[in-house]
């Protein structure tokens, strides 16, 4: 099989980018690759094509524009079988894994003011950037291209339902309504299956996922003692972690704010990622005197170690397709806390792999408290975790779904190529 990748910079900081790449390079071992991107870091490249697509970099609509353009005028040329882009970086793709649905996220970063430190030139471009994209969805959501049908991969059940209800038309003609929240709808069923018609049989959740062998609570012998002594962290301290960047939408302002309503001086914060807007945010760390409490570890290429050095996992973000950091925490042994945004139902729900929190500081340093005073609790929701990862969530497991995905659209695109030959023959 020919596949083609489309994304404007491919790296493993971007937890879309990242996502893609360990989907590829898994493709790779057994099929041809092409990776259309402007730039590449930490690529594998034994057996993945790079296309170097050049063009501007700023400003940031017109680095995605230009980069759409020139993929849209000159991908269709080599006669792959799949084109996959995650998002709209092309308007040819024959299937779109679908992070974040624009719209949505424009709309939730607003209700937490996350550009509120940004300037006025710099609010204007993401306002330009923003539109552009969401233009760019308007044309690429669509069921079908001239290629035949298209399919969709939400990375959760919550996105999914973005999606449809923000681009209806991304769904099949055949589809009628039936609840979200059923069980998604294996795109290997037979035709002949009535529940296939019964279903958004074009838009399959295909989640992101986790690399069992880097985040492993098996890391902890190695890194734990070694990451918490290079940050003033003792080994009897309970070691909350946070992860990312985008620090105002993801919510650590809120935890924070939680940290300073927690008395114990034996909770400590670790915060992994940098956020380029972040300063005011660091600047309420010194304002509520936790300096001697949290410690900001900046940007790391190696972040599996300081999941290793955590006892708990705590996101208090605002919006999320289905963060890769948390599935990450959980695949290092870590319970998760987290509020009812998109993927926490798979991931914690009804899993025992942590908990569902809500976006309150009071709560959320309850909460914490509660799991520092409950070893057994954290070892036991932890080890759950880990299990769920590796039956769910691993990228072996994501890359055969999505390989499915694959072979199933060549095979509808097979069924209209002949019968429009019948039907060409009948008349």
């Amino acid at each position: 099989m020919r596949i083609a990748f489309s994304i404007i910079n491919a790296n493993r900081r971007e937890g879309t980018s990242r996502a893609i790449l360990e989907v590829a390079e898994r493709l790779a071992v057994e099929h041809d690759v092409d990776l259309w991107a402007r730039t590449i870091e930490d690529v594998d490249l034994s057996h993945i094509n790079w296309i170097e697509v050049r063009g501007p970099r700023r400003p940031e609509v017109g680095d995605f524009a230009s980069f759409k353009w020139l993929v849209d005028r000159n991908i269709e040329r080599y006669d792959y079988d799949i084109i996959h882009s995650p998002g709209p970086n092309t308007s040819k793709a024959d299937v779109y894994a679908i992070q974040t649905v624009h719209p949505v996220k424009m709309h939730q970063m607003a209700l937490v003011n996350a550009d509120q430190s940004a300037s006025w030139a710099r609010k204007i471009s993401h306002k330009t950037y923003d539109n552009f994209v969401v233009s760019a969805e308007r044309e690429s959501y669509k069921y079908a291209s001239p290629r035949g049908p298209r399919a969709f991969l939400p990375v959760s059940l919550g996105t999914k339902q973005e999606l449809l209800e923000t681009y209806p038309e991304c769904q099949s003609p055949s589809a009628r309504p039936q609840s979200l929240n059923s069980n998604v709808l294996d795109p290997r069923t037979p035709s002949d299956n009535p529940r296939r018609n019964q279903s958004h049989d074009n838009v399959v959740v295909v989640p992101n996922g986790a690399d069992l062998h880097r985040f492993s609570p098996d890391n902890r012998t190695q890194h734990r003692s070694e990451v918490r002594r290079s940050h003033n962290l003792d080994e009897k301290d309970f070691v909350v972690l946070f992860s990312g960047g985008d620090w105002r939408r993801k919510g650590l302002d809120l935890l924070l704010e939680a940290f300073a309503k927690i008395d114990s001086n034996a909770i400590k914060l670790l915060v992994v990622g940098h956020d380029r807007a972040g300063a005011p945010v660091k600047q309420l760390s010194h304002k509520l005197g936790l300096t001697e409490r949290v410690q900001f570890a900046g940007f790391r290429t190696d972040v599996h170690r300081y999941y290793a050095a955590g006892d708990v996992f705590v996101f208090p973000t605002a919006y999320e397709a289905f963060s890769l950091a948390t599935i990450e925490a959980a695949a290092a042994g870590l319970p998760v806390l987290m509020p009812d945004v998109s993927g926490a139902e798979e991931l914690v729900g009804s899993h025992k792999t942590g908990q569902i929190i809500p976006r309150d500081p009071d709560e959320i340093a309850k909460t914490i408290e509660e799991y520092a005073a409950s070893p057994e609790r954290v070892a036991r929701q932890g080890a759950a975790a880990r299990q769920l990862v590796e039956q769910e969530f691993s990228w072996d497991v994501i890359t055969d779904k999505t390989l499915s995905v694959y072979n199933e659209l060549i095979r509808q695109r097979a069924e209209l190529l002949e019968s429009s030959v019948a039907y060409n023959h009948a008349f």
